[in-house]
């Protein structure tokens, strides 16, 4: 923390260097999380890109006292769910799948498949609520974490993810792929 808070001070001195080091320390962070958000590779490029524009053209504005990264989350989380606003995704079927010759054993496709229907379950949670469970699941955030880049209380998390993991097993008891309890 000291060290980023450092690289902003040096930054807002002057030294353009200090900035493209605080890029190059949590651009794949980034990228995971948009990519996780939105599952396109193109279009996380895309919104990694607009979240490090918007965090340094904010950085002047950026309390020293808070935590950058999960400041930067919280932009990236913002970024996210905007995005998700306004588009709208598509209803695909949850069986359209394409085998390739690497998944050659029983138990890749199986493990393609589960891990396509829990992707296709989170697609359809609410941005918050997808936002909590890929903030906890995935990046291995704690709840207060969590809490800081959503700029909600600890209690909030904890409702969004519960009614995350409750819609999913719904979704796919929908699907006809039932869940263990």
């Amino acid at each position: 923390m000291e060290q980023d808070r450092q690289l902003i001070i040096n930054y807002l001195s002057g030294n353009g260097d200090a900035v493209e080091e605080l890029v190059m320390k949590y651009q794949k962070m980034v990228f995971a999380l948009t990519y996780r958000m939105i599952n396109d590779v193109e279009e996380a490029r895309d919104l990694t890109q607009e979240t490090f524009i918007r965090a340094i053209k904010g950085l002047k504005k950026f309390r020293m006292e808070a935590s950058f990264k999960t400041w930067l989350y919280r932009i990236a989380a913002n970024v996210c769910i905007n995005r998700m606003r306004r588009n709208v995704p598509d209803e695909t079927d949850f069986h359209e799948t394409t085998l390739t010759s690497e998944a050659s054993s029983l138990n890749s496709v199986i493990k393609k498949e589960k891990e396509l229907y829990l992707r296709k379950s989170m697609d359809m949670l609410p941005g918050r609520q997808k936002l909590a469970i890929t903030l906890r699941v995935y990046e291995g955030f704690s709840c207060r974490e969590t809490a800081e880049v959503m700029g909600c209380s600890e209690g909030a998390v904890k409702a969004h993810y519960h009614n995350g993991v409750k819609r999913m097993r719904e979704i796919l008891k929908e699907q006809g792929y039932e869940t263990r309890s």
